[in-house]
């Protein structure tokens, strides 16, 4: 069953995926993967933990995580922690290139839903890479 969390930034792309996944298109395809999303407070994690915390905590958990984060500012950030960390078992971090356009743009969020179900049929063969971009 994979399950993606949702990076605290993105709460509102995020629900919107979701809205779509479950939507008559798609819930066939979601329900026979048995996909699931959940948010910070869903999984018991504070809305301000680090980003190696995050990162950390989807690897013990079996979790991907969806994020727009994409920086190096520190030793703890998300970049520096999956350059550091990662190993070839490692979940990889979805990243979604343009966050707001799944609100406007309902072509765009098809292309993230369906880019989104190649990685979750392709689950083996993507562990250990850093990211993969939606869409």
């Amino acid at each position: 069953m994979p399950v993606i969390l949702i990076d605290a930034n993105i709460e509102g792309q995020g629900a919107c995926i979701w809205m779509r996944l479950r939507s008559s298109a798609w819930s066939d395809f979601t329900s026979g993967l048995d996909v699931t999303f959940q948010t910070f407070r869903e999984v018991g994690l504070e809305q301000a933990s680090t980003d190696d915390a995050v990162w950390r905590f989807c690897q013990a958990h079996g979790y991907y995580l969806l994020t727009s984060n994409r920086n190096e500012d520190s030793e703890d950030a998300l970049e520096a922690t999956i350059r550091r960390e990662r190993t070839p078992a490692s979940l990889p971090v979805f990243t979604l290139s343009l966050p707001d356009r799944v609100y406007y743009g309902p072509s765009f969020l098809e292309r993230v839903v369906e880019k989104l179900f190649d990685y979750l049929l392709d689950a083996q063969n993507i562990r250990g890479t850093e990211r993969l971009y939606l869409p």
